[in-house]
């Protein structure tokens, strides 16, 4: 038996590249960091909510559908990031929340040591965009796609200097 992931999670999936350590802040059911997890794609991946009930619910998922146990897979309850060893190399996911939640858990994005960020707002995409320029991030990609009849917008993000050679 296999996770089922929505077109909106599995493009998440997609996006991710190979990199120490993946974290999925607001993890909720955990379904993103378990496929990743089952893809190998990291060797380390951490499913962050803020809330017990979501974490234990990715818990029992984990033990449903995990098939590659090679991968050491930790649940953190955090408001955030700011638990995290900001020196680990990783790809940080945050989807499912507004633009004020997605603005204040990366506000000091830039003293981790993260190779990407995979954002989907629920909110106020155009605001997102003018604050990871702010921070002088660049947007490698930006997926507007339709799930469930809802439109989602998914950005993949790096550090680097907005202007190209």
């Amino acid at each position: 038996m296999s996770i089922k992931l929505s077109k909106r999670l599995n493009k998440i999936v997609e996006m991710c590249e190979s990199v120490d350590t993946i974290i999925d802040v607001g993890t909720d059911h955990g379904k993103v960091p378990i496929t990743i997890a089952n893809l190998g794609i990291s060797k380390n991946v951490i499913a962050i909510d803020n809330k017990k009930g979501p974490l234990e619910t990715c818990k029992k998922n984990y033990e449903q559908y995990i098939k590659n146990r090679n991968v050491n897979f930790e649940t953190l309850l955090s408001d955030g990031i700011e638990k995290v060893d900001k020196n680990i190399e990783s790809g940080i996911i945050i989807s499912g929340m507004g633009y004020d939640n997605i603005k204040s858990i990366i506000s000091n994005i830039n003293d981790y040591n993260f190779k990407y960020l995979i954002l989907s707002p629920h909110t106020k995409i155009n605001d997102l965009i003018i604050f990871i320029e702010e921070l002088k991030l660049v947007i490698t990609e930006h997926v507007r796609l339709t799930d469930y009849k809802k439109n989602y917008d998914i950005l993949k993000v790096k550090k680097g200097d907005l202007i190209e050679n």
